[in-house]
């Protein structure tokens, strides 16, 4: 039987709230329709300041909650118009929030959402909070994705890398039976561009690559980059804005506000960070697993990247990897996520626990999410 879910996704870049219905029918999905609302100024400004410690954090995050909530809200009902289709339709929404911090180390990751806003004023169940039932059980609560990956691009005749290029970048390594290998945080993707982006180009992101394009790589800061603490640790492992933000490239910024040239070499570094950590992490789950045929599947914001995107395809064609983006395979690059959380809430009203233990390092398979229901209609 054909159900319908909506999946809210809004990611490291705070730039709005991604939605999509779908279908789940025996296990396949697929999108029938999205949309995307954009956040103001002013909800973005706030949003980014509860990224890190600032003043009044707690009258913040409260106003912060209602704001998104009513995003959510506005998404999911010019989605229902677009689609035609009404409330009552929709089985449920799954919601993620924004992730204002992130830090399993310490057992928590704050995933900022109103559930109860959301289904009143969508009136619709909303499932939301995924991550802690992970963390309770000893995981780091990220990343989740791999669940969906596995549904989406088993293939039977290969492995299959899916790497998904968002704020940061994650892996996943499914083999030829749908056996999730390996799956972690790789390092950054996009949040250090799009930091860069904002504070010096006052953009929201590199388009096509075109800033990258303009700069070289400056050989000494990319080793520095590459020696940073946390693309020494073992996987499975996660990471977040905690670790890659503005603090991590402050020098360079101050340096980039005063010679532009140097800005673009920053961008240009930054990729080929982001593209060489992506790169060896892939090569070392071919020398760890014995892998001879496969192929990676790119998705998230950084798949429409030329200049990432074309250092990955060239450096992996020297292993035998086959690259392409999700978009090829019939598979929307940029709402995959927000799919992702629409196939998180059927899991959560079928009460089918998810097996993280490979990514997340959680001792236990966990039901992901909290239920905030829709209030009961009263008439007769």
């Amino acid at each position: 039987m054909q159900e319908l879910y909506i999946g809210l996704m809004s990611g490291t870049s705070i730039d709005g709230i991604d939605a999509v219905l779908c279908t789940f029918n025996q296990g396949k999905s697929e999108i029938l329709e999205s949309t995307s609302v954009d956040y103001d100024k002013d909800t973005k400004a706030l949003l980014h300041s509860l990224c890190q410690s600032s003043y009044d954090e707690i009258e913040k995050l409260g106003v912060a909650k209602v704001k998104l909530a009513t995003f959510e809200a506005k998404a999911v009902n010019e989605l229902l118009l677009k689609a035609k289709v009404e409330k009552e339709d929709i089985v449920a929404i799954g919601s993620h929030g924004q992730t204002i911090r992130h830090r399993p180390e310490k057992g928590f990751s704050i995933q900022l959402d109103d559930g109860a806003l959301l289904a009143a004023l969508t009136g619709i169940d909303v499932i939301c909070d995924f991550r802690s039932a992970d963390i309770a059980h000893g995981g780091n609560g990220a990343p989740l994705t791999q669940a969906f990956h596995k549904m989406q691009f088993q293939d039977p005749t290969k492995v299959s890398f899916v790497l998904n290029l968002g704020g940061i970048a994650n892996l996943t390594v499914i083999d030829c039976q749908g056996k999730i290998l390996q799956a972690y945080d790789v390092g950054p993707a996009n949040t250090l561009l799009d930091t860069v982006c904002r504070m010096i180009f006052n953009k929201n992101y590199d388009k096509d690559g075109e800033l990258s394009k303009k700069g070289q790589v400056n050989s000494k800061l990319l080793s520095d980059y590459m020696s940073c603490d946390y693309l020494k640790l073992p996987p499975p492992k996660s990471t977040g804005r905690e670790t890659f933000n503005a603090d991590f490239i402050k020098e360079e910024l101050l340096i980039a506000t005063t010679h532009p040239e140097f800005a673009y070499d920053l961008m240009a570094t930054l990729a080929e960070f982001t593209s060489l950590c992506c790169v060896n992490a892939i090569r070392q789950a071919i020398f760890k697993f014995k892998i001879d045929k496969s192929r990676l599947i790119v998705c998230g914001g950084g798949a429409y990247n030329p200049v990432i995107m074309g250092k990955l395809s060239e450096a992996l064609a020297k292993n035998n990897v086959e690259t392409y983006i999700a978009d090829d395979l019939g598979v929307n690059s940029k709402l995959i996520e927000a799919h992702a959380f629409a196939y998180f809430a059927y899991k959560f009203v079928k009460r089918e626990p998810l097996d993280l233990a490979c990514s997340t390092n959680a001792r236990e398979n966990s039901i992901l999410g909290c239920l905030y229901p829709k209030t009961p209609s009263l008439k007769a």
